[in-house]
């Protein structure tokens, strides 16, 4: 996997974030998503998920999006993506929300269990 260098490329920054198997799931939730004020900040760790290669950003600046207004709504793991994504935001209130809704969640790649890379 190429990891993300240009942040300015938001869309290739925050699929980095996630297994290459949920590229899709990603873009379909970057899609109900707000433009961002600003770039996701370079990302704080590249970590494995099940040998896989990920880049999570240390903070996103999108605002939050509307609540029940779309048109297509999320599937249950976009909207795990969406809580993920959120849980990076910049301020601490939007986090914790979003933190609170994937605690109990059991998929990997939510909370990466791999090593960091580099580490033994």
């Amino acid at each position: 996997m190429q990891l993300p260098r240009d942040p300015s490329n938001v869309t290739h920054v925050l699929v980095a974030a996630f297994p290459a198997r949920l590229a899709g799931a990603v873009q379909s939730v970057l899609a109900v998503m707000p433009d961002a004020r600003f770039p996701p900040a370079e990302p704080f760790e590249v970590v494995e998920v099940q040998g896989e290669t990920v880049a999570i950003p240390y903070r996103i600046h999108n605002e939050e999006p509307e609540t029940g207004g779309s048109e297509r709504p999320l599937t249950e793991t976009q909207q795990v993506i969406l809580h993920c994504l959120y849980s990076r935001h910049g301020d601490g209130r939007v986090r914790q929300r979003h933190l609170e809704k994937i605690m109990a969640s059991s998929e990997p790649w939510v909370v990466p269990s791999g090593r960091i890379r580099g580490q033994r």
